[in-house]
């Protein structure tokens, strides 16, 4: 319910008799700049307890107030929002994303001249769903340095967008190192081979943009001056392979040592942030070596450690990262909802839905009840480690011409991760903390977003049931708040290129 503090009846008289009698052209009403949340218990994610019948105080763009309704004044003439018996969190911050994505070749060549407006529609789809603040660690960069643009601008809205480009030293879409190198037969990731070598070609460049594999020619002193020149582009963070992507059955090392030394150090000659990408225990050392702000799904290894000398390896990196507060973005997070999918998926379902039950059935095989336990016992061995976790998804939009992908939708994909990690053992708290404050800090944005206090931006979840208490709870949106603004959810994507639903119930 929306309402004002009233106005003293002398304060409109003496209004009123300034008002000349001549009519004059209507103008629009001045927006609103201050106004407030009030009643709800407000979750600052601060490592404080929640604040029962809180207020929050927001002016154009930033929080003034923040405290019980009791003790906290709200000046005459602001607007109030009544959120009794909701619940405000921070907005909510995922830090992988890829916002022109969809895992078959089809899509490129079918939207080649979209991927700015896709990637705008993406962050609008983030911003409907709870995610005020979005991190796209690979696609093409200029589209989404455009699609950025736009959005900052106020020219579309949607979630605040962060971009690093390509993977470094990673090849485009129809590299070996996706499409080029998937099963001609794939019923999800689908070889890309057939496509007309100059589209694929031209693709490719999109994405690599002087980052690609071409780097791994290079000295670790040139490798370094070509990322200075490709972070004078102007991506957000940089996102390094320090090993291969879909090179099987094992990806290789892709830098030296110097090499990735010289380009950690060009990075932060730059102010930007760096982090890496890893699918083996010894990326995974390599990364931990040059201390990055952040490990992109360092739990997920093509070849998991088995040994005793590879676990104990594991927990030594475990220690090393958790004693210099690296955040890790854990993925491949099991949910007991999808494995009860997988494991009573029937015949009678793929005739139902054949193009879906074709990719179960391919995916059965390594989806029993003992791969879940496995991949949830190393999502375990991680929290138990201390590790300051991050959320990221992998999630991004979906073309529903093209076929099912049973991937990460964009919209519900950070509620389906924070619901497996809560059942690998993590706490709400700890869990809300991760989706917020931790995503602002490992991007070293801690001064602006991440939680509810004075000063901070005033970006907002109002949901209606305790997120302490299920973090599912997330889900029951009522309100988002980014930059101040109270977000028309049910008018986004206002930018309709793709057609996807991210309330359909997975796996559709």
């Amino acid at each position: 319910m929306i309402r004002r503090h009233p106005i003293p009846l002398v304060a409109v008289i003496a209004a009123l008799a300034l008002v000349p009698t001549a009519r004059v052209p209507a103008q629009p009403a001045p927006p609103v700049e201050r106004w407030a949340l009030v009643g709800g218990t407000v979750i600052p994610a601060t490592g404080e307890p929640p604040i029962t019948d809180g207020v929050v105080l927001i002016n154009g763009s930033r929080i003034t107030a923040v405290g019980p309704r009791a003790s906290t004044p709200i000046p005459r003439g602001t607007r109030i929002v009544d959120v009794a018996g909701k619940y405000v969190t921070p907005g909510l911050i995922d830090v992988n994303v890829h916002l022109v994505l969809m895992i078959t070749p089809e899509f490129y060549v079918k939207y080649e001249d979209r991927f700015a407006d896709i990637a705008v529609q993406g962050a609008q789809v983030a911003l409907k769903y709870g995610l005020t603040t979005v991190m796209d660690s690979w696609g093409p960069l200029a589209p989404l340095l455009q699609a950025r643009e736009r959005i900052r601008s106020g020219k579309d809205e949607g979630a605040r967008v962060l971009v690093a480009g390509n993977i470094v030293g990673s090849g485009g879409p129809f590299s070996q190192y996706f499409a080029g190198g998937y099963d001609l037969r794939g019923t999800d990731l689908r070889y890309g081979g057939w496509v007309h070598p100059i589209i694929r070609s031209r693709i490719n460049a999109l994405w690599e943009d002087d980052a690609g594999p071409a780097l791994l020619a290079l000295t670790p002193s040139e490798v370094g001056t070509a990322i200075s020149r490709y972070l004078d582009k102007g991506p957000d963070f940089l996102k390094v392979a320090v090993s291969a992507h879909g090179i099987g059955p094992v990806e290789p090392l892709m830098f030296s040592s110097p090499a990735l030394a010289a380009m950690r150090a060009s990075a932060q000659r730059s102010g930007k942030h760096f982090q890496t990408h890893t699918f083996t225990l010894e990326s995974l050392r390599e990364a931990v070596a040059v201390r990055p702000q952040l490990l992109q799904h360092p739990n997920v290894m093509s070849v998991p450690p088995t040994s005793p000398a590879q676990l104990q390896l594991l927990d030594s990196l475990l220690a090393e990262i958790t004693r210099h507060g690296i955040y890790s973005a854990l993925l491949g997070v099991p949910l007991d909802e999808q494995q009860r999918v997988y494991e009573e998926w029937s015949i009678e379902d793929t005739r139902r839905d054949p193009h879906l039950g074709a990719i179960i059935q391919a995916r059965q095989p390594g989806m029993t009840r003992e791969a879940f336990a496995a991949r949830r016992a190393m999502v375990q061995r991680w929290l138990r480690a201390g590790v300051k976790v991050v959320i990221g998804t992998d999630q991004g939009p979906e073309a529903s011409e093209l076929g099912p992908v049973v991937w990460g939708r964009m919209g519900r994909r950070h509620f389906e991760v924070m619901e497996g990690l809560q059942e690998a053992g993590a706490s709400p708290m700890e869990l809300l903390v991760a989706a917020t404050r931790h995503g602002a800090e490992a991007y070293g944005l801690a001064d602006s977003l991440g939680t509810v206090q004075v000063g901070k931006v005033a970006d907002l979840l109002v949901v209606d049931a305790d997120p302490l208490v299920e973090i599912r709870h997330l889900r029951q949106i009522r309100h988002v708040v980014k930059g101040g603004r109270l977000v028309d959810r049910a008018a986004l994507p206002t930018m309709r290129v793709l057609q996807f639903d991210p309330d359909d119930r997975w796996p559709r």
